[in-house]
């Protein structure tokens, strides 16, 4: 799932329903235009995330609120402490279901999976529900077996995390992050003034741009346990900075404004 489209399924799962007129007014805010929102809207009920309650009035599904719930929750794996179990998925789809599996293998891995062999996932903490509605999205439940358990020999070593996870790319990302938050960012930020019109939108839509970005993070960082990562990790800090700064500003929007509602 995109970024933007998961933002989009958050703020509607925030509400009995949504318009799709709200969302693209909302959206028109941060530049992004309204054929994205609305193929974002298209995939979501595609995927049976979201649900068309009325003529473009939009509400989460059960399916939608678990996915939610699921992705928000991923940066607490960077609290957790490891058991040493080790979660796999292992399918062969056939050749015929292509765009099936390229899906449900895309998704997995923006799960926190990594491929260690062909047609074998694995990732050290559990998701097995989230797995399973996954392959029940991209209708490919069939083909999937599930185990968990230890190595006997060759363990995954944090050297070869680093290549099944491609954790200097992620390193990368967050390295610009750092820099934009830093540099762009705060200061946008301390420029929104109480005084000013519109003043809650404009906090909403700076909750919005950083939303997006811890968004973004929690798709390509798969939140590996300790043992995995190299000695000089530090980007679960960088998680909880970037979250914190979003709850703060999510306290500074007015109660009585209309925007509250997405934000507690």
């Amino acid at each position: 799932m995109l970024s933007v489209e998961k933002q989009i399924l958050y703020l509607i799962s925030r509400t009995e329903s949504l318009s799709a007129k709200d969302l693209i007014r909302i959206y028109e805010g941060r530049g992004i235009g309204s054929q994205i929102v609305r193929n974002a809207l298209a995939r979501l009920k595609k995927e049976r995330y979201a649900d068309a309650t009325a003529r473009s009035m939009y509400a989460a599904t059960e399916l939608g609120r678990e996915y939610v719930a699921s992705i928000n929750g991923k940066p607490r794996q960077y609290e957790r402490q490891w058991d040493g179990n080790w979660y796999f998925v292992m399918f062969e789809i056939p050749e015929t279901e292509r765009k099936k599996r390229d899906g449900f293998r895309t998704d997995l891995v923006q799960l926190g999976y990594g491929g260690v062999y062909k047609g074998v996932y694995a990732s050290p903490w559990e998701y097995t529900e989230e797995v399973l509605r996954l392959g029940a999205v991209h209708e490919v439940l069939p083909y999937l077996s599930l185990t968990k358990g230890e190595y006997l020999h060759n363990p995954v070593t944090s050297g070869q995390a680093r290549e099944i996870w491609g954790l200097e790319e992620v390193e990368r990302l967050y390295e610009e992050k750092r820099d934009w938050f830093d540099n762009v960012f705060l200061p946008s930020l301390r420029g929104v003034e109480e005084s000013e019109p519109e003043y809650d939108l404009r906090l909403f839509l700076k909750f919005l741009e950083l939303g997006d970005v811890i968004a973004e993070l929690g798709l390509r960082d798969p939140m590996l346990p300790a043992e995995l990562l190299p000695d000089d990790w530090t980007n679960g800090g960088t998680i909880a900075r970037f979250n914190e700064t979003l709850r703060r500003i999510a306290d500074r929007i007015p109660k009585e404004s209309s925007y509250r509602r997405f934000v507690v």
